[in-house]
């Protein structure tokens, strides 16, 4: 029971000084009734005797602390409902407010919040004390009455009969022994008032202030700020209230919403501010705060609010549960709540609550058949009918006024004029973007060799066509007014091409960046350096394009835990699907940092002899030397392969065989080696570090063999064939003025021609020098010997 007290206290605590209640009507009292008084206490109120400013209060027993009480706070109200009010109104202020807090204890209270909630209690103490009868003087219990006996203690608490306000004497602390009103009764005062607010002020006893509560609001009340009070949950509820209010009066009287009126952007910003926005996406995030506050200002129209003085104010919010700031408020009757934030940059503020806002169209849907309140604050009829299909701009709403009744029809949730205004918008802004994007390809492929500044200025097209979503969700927006889950499908569906578009405009920059720091003049780099810098460039593309994937992913709503773990497995699924071209990618990246070729350098590899024409990110491509033919190899392969790189060589080197035959005289070997050296001396395009090797090196089976190697600089190709040619020919012309012959392979083909098995046998009987031999077969009949010759060679 005491914690339900306690938290219906708290529900109650204060009265708003942006939401004053309505004052209760005091009751007229006769001369002759303001002149009585029964009881000392009621004497001492009446008429105040002079004192000592910083004297305090007479807190010595239940009945002075009464009589300190009602005097301190009499003398306040008169001094607040002066006329005239000089300089030091402030200053003579302070010693009866000082005497007024003398008589609470407000021990449970934090220090900052002593004054402003313990005088507020004190306003509302005073008012059920005009009220109720009080006991006389004789009844309240003085210094005598408080002092124990032999058989009963001494008095340690005393309640005024017939209510709750109690009057404890203090046992610890500086105040030990002082005589105050108990800290639930100053917790209490509130929801103690909102009961016995009803009853008239007595008519006799001790004087009364009537009206004491709403001169005290009016008395400390603030001008109003511009920015949204979200300090208490009253302060929430009325500005709320107010501004939407407000923004409903100069609609209704526009017959439009005037978004170029200066004072509405702070209006709906002060608006927007009363609502805890954060777990509705970005995306829509405006549009559904739109929403919500008219939804819940329908709600608020038609069920009854609380009064002011049973909402928590600035006042009270920390006074509930022994200090402990208050967590949350509900509107009583619907789910409605305003909660404390605890955590973000507006910790400490009362806002709408999230869950409140996800309800508030539900709520509205169910209760929008309830009849508008004809009480309290002003309500807006028909807020939610203007904000679904009223035109955003007046030349629309004046087009809109011209047509037909059925033009403004609904189906679905649309008008007849907004269907018709979203499908011409759409086919607009779609034929727009594919124009501008294949305009500004085919512009980029014709200007990509040849200016950069025109390169560069056909990114406008891909800006232009990224620009045109949201241009058209403002137009949808603004213009054609569509709201609701439609509003929220086009959004988002707006946003989901204009995040494609960003990426497409990120990708080709980093392409035209590489492009132009390759074609720079003043950075003239090897091929494999420009080939790194495009692979570089298109990676940050590539890295810039997967953030704004994440943060687009976030603002439309989707956790970033879901998008990584998208991307996990769609990496998965993407590495096993096109495992050739991790491969390759990583073969690339293998051979831009060992860098075993270049473009523009000759190579031979798996066969093939080209001239390497581009590294891209899978393969290497090859212009055949000979062919011209373009060959394609994967880097991978091209990682693993062994690779003669011809365009690195520093010379060409020719290594040679010549074959004499094995009757030429040692003489004439020598003469043909000699001869050989003559011609390859200090020859053309020598090295000095390399000079020409001649040598008899060798006796073959048929031949003796005569090895020749000389090198040739610089490595040009057709210069070396042509030296190479030139070399030929002269030793071709010293051979012939030796009389040395070349030995050429010689080879004779035998058939046999019976059906005999057999080995053939082959015997050379007799050469002559420049005869061939003679061959006989050993399975024929023996010839007979020449004449004059009686053995075989």
């Amino acid at each position: 029971m005491k914690a339900f007290l306690s938290l219906a206290a708290v529900f109650v605590l204060g009265v708003s000084v942006a939401w004053p209640a309505e004052p209760p009507k005091p009751s007229s009292q006769s001369p002759r009734q303001k002149l009585a008084r029964k009881s000392p206490a009621g004497r001492a109120a009446a008429k105040p005797a002079p004192r000592n400013p910083l004297l305090p209060s007479d807190t010595s027993s239940p009945r002075a602390t009464l009589a300190s009480f009602l005097q301190a706070s009499n003398e306040l109200y008169e001094l607040a409902k002066a006329p005239e009010r000089g300089k030091d109104f402030a200053s003579k202020l302070l010693p009866p407010t000082e005497r007024i807090l003398d008589c609470l204890d407000l021990s449970e209270l934090p220090n900052e919040l002593r004054d402003s909630v313990g005088v507020k209690s004190a306003v509302y103490l005073k008012e059920i004390l005009d009220r109720i009868e009080l006991p006389p003087d004789d009844q309240i219990p003085g210094n005598k009455e408080i002092q124990g006996t032999d058989t009963q203690p001494a008095m340690v608490r005393w309640r005024i009969p017939g209510t709750r306000l109690t009057i404890i004497r203090l046992e610890k602390g500086l105040h030990r022994g002082e005589w105050r009103f108990s800290p639930e009764t100053v917790r209490r005062a509130a929801l103690l008032y909102s009961a016995a607010k009803t009853l008239p002020y007595r008519a006799k006893g001790a004087s009364v202030s009537p009206g004491f509560l709403e001169l005290y609001t009016a008395l400390t009340k603030k001008q109003p700020r511009l920015s949204a009070d979200t300090s208490s949950p009253r302060g929430t509820l009325t500005l709320f209230i107010n501004a939407t209010n407000e923004i409903y009066e100069s609609i209704r009287s526009a017959k439009y919403i005037n978004r170029g009126d200066p004072k509405f952007a702070p209006k709906v910003m002060r608006i927007f501010g009363c609502l805890d926005l954060s777990e509705i996406p970005d995306y829509y995030r405006e549009d559904y705060a739109a929403e919500a506050t008219v939804c819940l200002k329908e709600v608020l129209d038609r069920i009854t609010l609380p009064p002011a003085e049973q909402i928590p104010g600035p006042e009270e919010i920390e006074a509930a549960d022994g200090g402990e700031p208050l967590t949350h408020w509900q509107v009583p009757n619907v789910r409605i709540t305003i909660v404390r934030m605890q955590e973000g940059p507006r910790k400490g503020e009362y806002l709408f609550s999230s869950g409140t806002i996800k309800r508030a169209p539900g709520l509205y849907e169910r209760l929008k058949k309830m009849p508008y309140r004809t009480e309290g604050r002003p309500v807006s009829k028909g807020l939610h009918d203007w904000w679904l299909c009223s035109p955003g701009h007046p030349t629309i709403a004046r087009w809109v006024d011209s047509l037909p009744v059925w033009f403004r029809h609904r189906f679905y949730t649309l008008a007849v004029w907004q269907w018709m205004g979203l499908i011409a918008t759409t086919i607009l802004a779609g034929a727009i973007m594919v124009v501008a994007y294949r305009v500004g390809r085919v512009r980029g492929a014709l200007t990509r060799r040849h200016s950069l500044l025109r390169y560069w200025l056909s990114m406008l097209f891909a800006v232009i066509a990224m620009c045109v979503p949201l241009v058209y969700k403002r137009f949808i927006w603004e213009c054609l007014t569509i709201r609701g889950t439609t509003l929220y499908a086009i959004n988002f569906a707006a946003d989901m091409v204009f995040l494609l578009a960003v990426i497409v405009v990120v990708l080709g920059a980093t392409s035209r960046l590489a492009d132009s720091v390759v074609a720079m003049s003043a950075t003239r780099l090897r091929g494999v350096d420009v080939h790194l810098i495009r692979i570089l460039c298109r990676a940050f593309g590539l890295a810039a394009a997967a953030v704004i994937f994440l943060e687009g992913g976030r603002y439309l709503g989707l956790p970033i835990t879901t998008l990584l773990a998208s991307a996990g497995i769609g990496g998965l699924a993407i590495a096993l699907s096109a495992q050739g071209m991790i491969k390759g990618l990583f073969g690339t990246v293998t051979i831009l940092l060992d860098k075993p070729y270049s473009v523009g350098e000759r190579i031979i590899v798996k066969g093939q002899d080209g001239i390497v024409e581009e590294i891209g990110l899978r393969s290497t491509k090859l212009r055949e030397f000979l062919t011209n033919h373009l060959i394609s190899i994967p880097n991978d392969q091209m990682a693993d392969a062994e690779i003669q790189n011809i365009g690195k060589r520093k010379h060409i080197r020719r290594m040679t065989d010549l074959h004499i035959p094995l009757d030429t005289p040692r003489e004439k070997i020598e003469k043909a080696v000699a001869a050989i050296r003559a011609v390859l001396e200090n020859h053309e395009g020598m090295d000095p570090d390399y000079p020409p090797r001649v040598y008899f090196n060798d006796f073959n089976p048929d031949s003796f063999n005569i090895r020749i190697m000389y090198w040739y600089t610089p490595p040009d190709l057709w210069s070396y064939l042509e030296f190479t040619e030139k070399v030929n020919f002269e030793i071709f012309r010293a051979f012939e003025e030796q009389g040395i012959q070349f030995s050429l392979p010689l080879r004779h083909t035998y058939w046999k021609h019976d059906d005999q098995q057999g080995p053939l046998d082959v015997r050379l009987l007799r050469t002559e020098t420049n005869s061939p031999p003679q061959v006989f077969d050993t399975n024929a009949p023996d010839p007979q010997p020449p004449p004059g010759d009686g053995e075989g060679a």
